[in-house]
């Protein structure tokens, strides 16, 4: 559920940048089904195997507000693909200058 308060939070904190890792977005019981990302740049990892949140709802989510999307042979944890992770989060912060 960290992608998913790190993206409301995102509304008051406005961060410069938001690595979302397979963020859980359109699940039932959430306050905010529609969270809007308020950041400079948003990258959004998700595993086409993941059985907690359909990769269809990053798909949505990335296509809803112009993200960055990559969308990775891995369960919910990513684990399978840690290392692509690790590089993909290094280019983000590359691009954020940080």
């Amino acid at each position: 559920m960290g992608g998913y308060v790190l993206t409301v939070a995102s509304q008051n904190l406005r961060p410069a940048g938001l690595f979302l890792m397979a963020p859980a977005f359109y699940l039932p019981g959430y306050l905010q089904q529609e969270p809007n990302p308020y950041a400079g740049k948003t990258l959004v990892v998700h595993g086409w195997d993941d059985d907690i949140v359909p990769p269809d709802h990053a798909i949505r989510f990335a296509r809803r507000h112009q993200a960055e999307l990559h969308l990775l042979r891995a369960g919910h944890a990513l684990m399978e693909r840690l290392p692509m992770v690790e590089r993909l989060f290094g280019e983000f912060l590359e691009e954020l200058n940080c």
